[in-house]
C-alpha cells in the first residue's frame, strides 16, 4: 500500500465537526471491522462532484460502530437533515463531519450535548 498525491478543491465548502460524548475504543474498533474494496478507487470516487459521494465514499468502520453505538449513526443522519452534502465518521469514531455549501445556522440547537466546531474550507 503507498500514498500518492490526489489535486482536490473543496473551496468554498463548509466543514461541521461534530462528537458525540460516547466514547468509541479504537482497539475493538478495529476488532470488528471488515474491510472492503470498493468498487470505484477512492481516488476516482473524490474526482467526482461531492454530492455524489455519500453512496461511494464509505468509512468501513461505520457499519460495525453504528451497530454498537446506534447514537452515532443517528448523529450522522442528523448531519444530512441539516443539509450536508456528504457525512462521515472521522476515522474510527466517535468524531464525524459534514461538508455543506453554506455554514449551518445555530448547531448548537441540532446537535445538543456535542462538541460541535465550523469552519470554511
Amino acid at each position: 500500500m503507498f500514498f500518492s498525491e490526489i489535486n482536490i478543491s473543496l473551496k468554498g465548502l463548509y466543514i461541521l465537526i461534530i462528537k458525540p460524548e460516547i466514547f468509541v475504543s479504537t482497539r475493538d474498533a478495529f476488532s470488528l471491522i471488515k474491510p472492503a474494496f470498493p468498487e470505484k478507487s477512492i481516488k476516482e470516487i473524490i474526482q467526482s462532484p461531492v454530492e455524489e459521494w455519500k453512496d461511494n465514499l464509505i468509512n468501513d468502520f461505520e457499519k460495525s460502530v453504528f451497530a454498537q453505538y446506534p447514537e452515532i449513526g443517528k448523529a450522522k443522519e442528523k448531519l444530512y437533515e441539516a443539509g450536508a452534502i456528504y457525512a462521515s465518521m472521522s476515522g474510527s469514531g466517535s468524531s464525524l463531519y459534514g461538508l455543506f455549501k453554506a455554514p449551518v445556522e445555530n448547531p448548537e440547537l441540532i446537535f445538543q450535548d456535542y462538541f460541535i466546531w465550523q469552519g470554511e474550507l
